[in-house]
């Protein structure tokens, strides 16, 4: 009679299972090559990967090159507007692109100005909405949870981090995982799309991105940019031609109302005392509403008054602050989408803003 354990055993399966395994790794093996040839023929390169890890990364240098450090914060302007190889040769200073695509500066100028370890120069890419509205904090608080749980365990082996740096080594060597694409995500607008959306953006090894915008279509492209912006899409009539479309939007564009102004208001008064104290332990910090021109720059006018927004921030944070549409050498760039440079323009922009921040190397005088 058997026991009541062994009752309870199952045979185990016998099988080829090394076979089994070593054919299903080579299907898959096969499958991502066949994708990366398929890309590769329609255009597209690899790119370096911007992930909470890379992020990391950039904020431990920020406290370690004390007051050698340029920091860099903002959303996607900055991303795409600074040549950190330009900053770096003119300022004398080490870049630290700490921006993130889509989020406030706020957070992150919390933490630097709770960090007695950042005594360097610290760059805001200003942006009325990032003040004045509730949303675009989200990636920031992920990323600085992260960097809390990396300063915790800083004499732990961080295996996440490695873990980390390991799989962004991976995807800067895959086409399917370019500018932060998922291989389903790639297959499906890259691959099996007749007309793949073309890849215009390329990120850089230091978080930075190019754009290309020779590789969008125009000005499709930029009118749906204006109708994100707007929040709305405008009804296209039929025989409407880009000029009509143009017409209608700037009517929009008039009967738009001002932003509230109240968080805005509330919100200044904490960026004061960040500014001041990074700035009591040495370190610098400036803003700079980067460009933006056309229908952009008339809906953020239209919704952030300048006398109402900005005119308010210069008065009550008392920082150095910067419109570039206010200085002759910056002034003239212009943003194919109306709110970023095309990377053809972003290091003579580069090179200009630093000599009007007075960002010039000694080492080159």
């Amino acid at each position: 009679m058997r026991s009541s354990t062994s009752s309870f055993e199952r045979p185990v399966p016998q099988g080829r299972w090394v076979p089994v395994f070593v054919g299903a790794l080579a299907v898959c093996l096969l499958f991502i090559a066949v994708m990366e040839l398929r890309l590769a023929i329609r255009g597209f390169h690899a790119t370096a990967s911007d992930s909470e890890t890379s992020w990391l990364i950039q904020r431990k240098r920020a406290s370690a090159l004390g007051e050698q450090a340029l920091i860099l914060a903002g959303s996607s302007r900055m991303l795409l507007d600074i040549d950190l190889d330009v900053l770096r040769e003119r300022s004398g200073l080490e870049p630290v692109q700490l921006a993130i695509d889509g989020t406030s500066f706020i957070p992150i100028l919390e933490n630097l100005a709770a960090d007695p370890t950042v005594r360097g120069t610290v760059l805001v890419s200003y942006e009325d909405m990032m003040i004045a509205g509730h949303e675009g904090d989200k990636a920031a608080h992920a990323y600085l949870k992260a960097w809390t749980r990396a300063v915790e365990a800083h004499h732990v082996p961080d295996f996440a981090l490695t873990e980390g740096l390991l799989t962004d080594w991976l995807h800067a060597h895959l086409r399917s995982y370019a500018d932060g694409a998922r291989p389903m995500t790639t297959l499906r607008i890259r691959l099996l799309a007749r007309q793949p959306t073309p890849q215009y953006l390329y990120t850089l090894a230091g978080r930075s991105r190019l754009a290309d915008y020779t590789k969008v279509p125009m000005p499709e492209f930029y009118y749906g940019r204006v109708q994100r912006a707007l929040g709305r899409d405008v009804a296209v009539r039929a025989g409407m031609t880009w000029s009509d479309l143009d017409a209608e939007i700037r009517r929009q564009i008039v009967a738009m109302p001002a932003a509230d102004a109240t968080l805005f208001d509330e919100r200044l008064r904490s960026i004061a005392t960040l500014v001041e104290q990074i700035e009591s332990r040495g370190g610098r910090v400036a803003f700079v509403a980067l460009p933006m021109d056309g229908l952009m720059r008339l809906i953020d006018d239209a919704r952030y008054p300048r006398e109402r927004f900005w005119n308010r921030f210069v008065q009550d944070v008392k920082v150095a602050a910067i419109q570039t549409r206010d200085d002759p050498s910056l002034a003239g760039f212009r943003c194919p989408d109306g709110s970023h440079l095309d990377y053809r323009d972003r290091g003579r922009f580069t090179a200009a803003l630093a000599g009007v921040l007075g960002l010039g190397n000694p080492a080159s005088r």
